[in-house]
C-alpha cells in the first residue's frame, strides 16, 4: 500500500512539474505555426502575381509598373515581418543595451509631430500632454523607446474612428516615468485584454489585416518595456476607448524591489490632466 501511494504521488508530482514544460512546448508550436502562416501569406501573393504575369504574352508599361508595385508592397510586408521577428528574438535572447540618457519629452514631441500627417489622414486629433515642468530623462535605449511609443500611437490611430481623439500623456511619480496613450477608439472587450500582448494575436483579425498589422506590435511593445525593467498595462472599455500606461523606472537597479500592485493602482486612479 505504501509503495502504491508513493508511486501515485510521484506520478502526480511529476505531471505537475512537467506542466510548465508542456505549456512552453505548446507556445513554441503555436508561435511557429503563426509565424509560418504570416510569412506564407506575402510569399504566396508574390508568387501568384509573378505567375499571372508570366502567363501574359505581352505587357504594356502601365501593367508592368502596377505589377512591380504589387510585388514591392508584398516585399515590404515580408521585410517588416521578418524584422519584427528578429527584434523579438533578439529581445528574448539578450538584454537591450542601455546606452544613455533619453529625454522622454523630446521623444513624445517628435513622435506626435511625426504621426500628425497619419492622424490627419485618418481624421483623428493627435495631441500630447506634458505634465512635467522640466526635462524627464531615463537611462535607456532611445531607438527602442521610439519603437515602443510609436507602436501604441499607430494602434490608437488605426482603431480610433473619425473625429476621435488621441492624447499622449507624460507624467512622473517618485520612482517612475509614466507615459499614457489614451484614445477614444473602439475599445477592447474585457475577455480579450489578457491576450492582446500575445504574439500574432489579433482582437479583430479582419480589421488588423486591412491595416497591414501582423499582430506583433503590442508583443514588441511589451518586450521593450520589460527590457527596460518597466511595466505596460491597458485599461479599456468597449466602444469608449483604451488607455495604455507605461511605467519606466528611473533607477532600474531598485525597480524590482519597489514595484508593487498598490503603486500601479494608485497611479491609475490619479486624475488625468490635459492641456
Amino acid at each position: 500500500m505504501a509503495m502504491v501511494i508513493v508511486g501515485v504521488a510521484s506520478w502526480w508530482l511529476a505531471g505537475l512539474a512537467m506542466q510548465p514544460i508542456y505549456q512552453s512546448y505548446r507556445q513554441i508550436q503555436q508561435f511557429t505555426a503563426d509565424a509560418a502562416h504570416e510569412l506564407r501569406t506575402p510569399l504566396a501573393a508574390t508568387g501568384a502575381t509573378v505567375e499571372s504575369v508570366l502567363m501574359v504574352p505581352q505587357l504594356d508599361e502601365t501593367e508592368v509598373r502596377e505589377t512591380l508595385q504589387t510585388i514591392q508592397r508584398q516585399n515590404l510586408r515580408l521585410t517588416t515581418l521578418v524584422a519584427d521577428l528578429l527584434l523579438l528574438a533578439r529581445l528574448d535572447r539578450q538584454p537591450i543595451p542601455m546606452r544613455h540618457e533619453c529625454c522622454l519629452d523630446e521623444i513624445i514631441s517628435d513622435l506626435v509631430e511625426e504621426f500628425a500627417a497619419m492622424a490627419i489622414a485618418a481624421h483623428v486629433n493627435l495631441t500630447s500632454s506634458i505634465q512635467v515642468h522640466q526635462p524627464l530623462n531615463i537611462i535607456g535605449n532611445s531607438e527602442q523607446l521610439y519603437r515602443l511609443i510609436s507602436n501604441l500611437i499607430i494602434n490608437a490611430i488605426q482603431y480610433t474612428p473619425k473625429e476621435g481623439k488621441i492624447t499622449v500623456v507624460l507624467d512622473r511619480s517618485d520612482h517612475y516615468a509614466v507615459i499614457q496613450v489614451q484614445d477614444t477608439g473602439i475599445g477592447i472587450p474585457q475577455t480579450e485584454l489578457g491576450r492582446i500582448f500575445d504574439r500574432f494575436y489579433r482582437v479583430n483579425s479582419d480589421r488588423s489585416r486591412s491595416t497591414g498589422g501582423s499582430g506583433l506590435g503590442l508583443a514588441i511593445a511589451q518586450a521593450i518595456v520589460q527590457a527596460h525593467h518597466g511595466n505596460l498595462n491597458v485599461q479599456s472599455e468597449l466602444g469608449k476607448g483604451s488607455t495604455f500606461t507605461i511605467l519606466l523606472p528611473f533607477d532600474t537597479t531598485t525597480f524590482e524591489g519597489v514595484r508593487s500592485i498598490y503603486r500601479f493602482k494608485w497611479l491609475s486612479r490619479r486624475p488625468r490632466k490635459f492641456k
